[in-house]
């Protein structure tokens, strides 16, 4: 089993923790064997409570090298979340900060591929947990590493949390390739995020769309980013303005700005728009990662061979998940994908076969029988300079509006006309601020369920 940073110069500074202390590979290699000793040989299923942490990270390696199964989990889960995922899922061990809590010393059937369990979208208020392989993670993080260009002399700081897919890929593909790992906990909008970033020379910067907005307001300008050599954008679909931002700061820095899609399913990465090509190509997921591969299927599984065809998304590749699990009795399914993940994700390519998003296959709604994208009002309306987000369900279209009370009519109006919805379907409610999970994604469940 190939180990995350097997081939790498010991002396290497791997991590470096928040109190400024630098961990060199061979140091960290050393206290993994000391905790390897701790949890012994025999399999466990363990709960591991982490964060972007030296007793974290040195957790997650030992689970991976010692082929124990990992379900991360947020620190702060809720007790009522976390009681449920006990009994569904009747884990031997809990770990937090190197602490072993032991549940069971009951023996559970196992697949011996099964690696790491992840929540689907970076919440764990669901017990669907994505099932990745050893050879996944391996497999994402070199092709990672070859588009990146990732060498031993980056460094990366942890700017989202490692029970997110996208956050434990940055630190997998820059262990493997023997870099460097700045440990944050720390909010992008605090001093001490970016004196971490010009302290350690920081080269490279990850986040999600609600990190690059927030950035934006702020005026990316005003922080010292001169170590950055590239910034990194995945976790849904980034508006077009920001993006325009952030390719044009970056181009005066001469940084650049990759734009990436991924789904947990995928061990986090599927595609990415190379730089360059962003004027040329403006709203496109970009092309298949190294040794991945991108198909379009119509409604009957068709592989689609025209450009501007829209069909589903599936994705090919040896970095796509074993399969998804609910309960413990899943674990011993082993791989149900074979390599191949359908999406649920609607686009099309074009002549030069880069691929767009258009919208999601379950959010549809249907209104007197008629078909509604939910993404599709929310693109027409945040053209018109309206934030609106759009949920509901069939024959009630609900829009909550970042807004006053007076725009609603208004609104409720516009996508009457424009939708052919009567706006007796539509139900239209006003919030300060959008929920959003810990990774800053839109909470949909908890923004209608409060409305409901």
């Amino acid at each position: 089993m190939e180990c995350l940073y097997s081939q790498v110069d010991n002396a290497q500074t791997a991590l470096i923790a928040e109190n400024g202390q630098k961990i060199s590979y061979d140091a960290l290699d050393h206290q993994v064997k000391i905790f390897s000793k701790k949890l012994g040989q025999s399999k466990k299923l363990i709960f591991l409570k982490c964060d972007n942490t030296f007793e974290s990270i040195i957790a997650y390696l030992v689970g991976l090298n010692n082929n124990h199964p990992l379900l991360l989990l947020e620190k702060t889960i809720d007790k009522e979340l976390m009681d449920n995922l006990l009994r569904l899922y009747q884990p031997n061990l809990i770990i937090e900060d190197l602490q072993i809590n032991e549940l069971s010393k009951n023996e559970i059937d196992l697949h011996p591929d099964l690696a790491l369990l992840m929540p689907t979208s970076g919440s764990t208020g669901s017990p669907k947990f994505v099932q990745l392989s050893h050879a996944n993670l391996i497999e994402n993080a070199k092709s990672i590493i070859k588009y990146l260009k990732i060498t031993s002399n980056d460094t990366a700081i942890t700017s989202l949390p490692m029970y997110y897919s996208y956050g434990l890929s940055v630190i997998n593909s820059h262990l493997f390739a023997g870099a460097s790992i700045v440990l944050n906990n720390k909010s992008i909008i605090s001093r001490e995020f970016w004196n971490a970033i010009k302290d350690n020379a920081v080269t490279t910067f990850s986040g999600v769309p609600y990190t690059y907005q927030i950035l934006k307001r702020l005026k990316y300008a005003r922080f010292d980013t001169h170590s950055i050599k590239y910034l990194t954008q995945a976790g849904g679909a980034l508006d077009i303005d920001t993006a325009k931002y952030f390719v044009s700061e970056c181009s005066q820095r001469d940084q650049k700005f990759f734009i990436m899609y991924g789904q947990t399913e995928a061990t986090a990465r599927i595609s990415y728009l190379p730089p360059h090509q962003f004027d040329n190509k403006p709203g496109s997921i970009g092309i298949p990662i190294p040794s991945g591969k991108i198909t379009l299927h119509d409604k009957k599984g068709g592989v689609i061979k025209k450009p501007h065809s829209e069909g589903e998304l599936v994705y090919h590749g040896k970095n796509v998940m074993l399969g998804y699990a609910q309960s413990q009795a899943d674990l011993v399914k082993g791989d149900v994908q074979k390599s191949v993940l359908k999406t649920g994700d609607l686009g099309y390519f074009d002549e030069d076969r880069y691929f767009y998003i258009t919208g999601r296959k379950k959010r549809f709604i249907k209104i007197t029988g008629s078909r509604i994208s939910l993404n599709e009002i929310e693109r027409y309306l945040n053209k018109k300079d309206y934030t609106v987000i759009a949920g509901g369900q069939d024959d009630t279209l609900e829009l909550a509006i970042s807004g006053n009370q007076e725009m609603m009519s208004d609104i409720k109006a516009i996508v009457s006309t424009a939708f052919k919805i009567n706006v007796n379907n539509i139900r239209s409610f006003c919030v300060n601020t959008f929920p959003r999970t810990s990774v800053g994604k839109i909470d949909y469940q908890k923004l209608f369920h409060r409305n409901s």
